[in-house]
Order: C-alpha cells, then structure tokens, then sequence
C-alpha cells in the first residue's frame, strides 16, 4: 500500500509558454539540473528559493535540449536537437567549452540520450550510438 503523497512545490516560475523540461539529472539530494523546450539548462537547490534556480546556461543556437548528464563537478554534457550536436559546458563559466556534431548535414537528429567518463562520451541519435574516445592523443 502506498502512503500519503503530498505536493511540495513547483520549480521556478513565469517560464514561457512551451518551456517544458525534458530531463533532470540529480547532482546531490538537494542540488538538480534541468534542461528542455527552452534551450536552458538549469540548476535548482532545493534548500534555496525553489521559483529561481540558482544558475543557467543558455544554448547558443537557439535548439531544444534533449538530455544533460554531470561529472558531479564542474562538467555538463548537453545534447541539442539539430545535427546531433553534444556541447560540454563548464559549471564555473557562461559559455560553452566546446561542442561536437555527430551528423553530417543534411542528415538531422536529436541526441535523445548521452553519457560521459573522463575518457568517452555515447550519445544515441534517430538511428546511431556515436562513441567519441577522449583518450586517443590526436598529436
């Protein structure tokens, strides 16, 4: 038998219309990651003000998040909706660090899933599993 449910709260608050999030990542019991419809990805503390999350990233070209995954440090592996595009983002600046397009146009997809290590990333696409290997020395 399930116990009594009760509704806490909602996160933020006057998002615009359509700004759906598509996946949440937890970093600690408190602290979470969201990311969707709005090209944003956003980090709650739940300790905190839970109508404002306490910092944000915006996708530089204007596309949907899909998915987002954390080293649980400073690492954010996003993945966007157009021509696969992976970007990493680094927690303690505004900008992306660097990005990778796993499609060649004019071929499109969302990366509908990702996850990295210190050493690879795997990123599922429409039809594909990309792997990139960071451990190969490209000098």
């Amino acid at each position: 038998m399930i116990g009594q449910l009760e509704f806490v709260c909602s996160l933020g608050s006057q998002f615009r219309r359509g700004a759906g999030v598509l996946d949440i990542v937890f970093e600690t019991p408190f602290q979470l990651l969201t990311c969707g419809y709005d090209t944003f990805i956003r980090m709650w503390d739940l300790r905190l003000n839970p109508r404002k999350c306490v910092k944000e990233w915006e996708e530089p070209h204007d596309c949907t998040l899909y998915c987002i995954q954390t080293d649980g440090n400073h690492m954010i592996a996003s993945g966007s909706s157009y021509y696969g595009v992976v970007r990493f983002w680094d927690k303690r600046q505004s900008k992306c660090l660097q990005y990778f397009q796993l499609c060649a146009h004019p071929v499109t997809s969302p990366v509908y899933c990702l996850q990295f290590s210190s050493s690879h990333l795997y990123a599922a696409l429409a039809n594909t599993l990309q792997t990139l290997d960071f451990s190969q020395s490209l000098f």
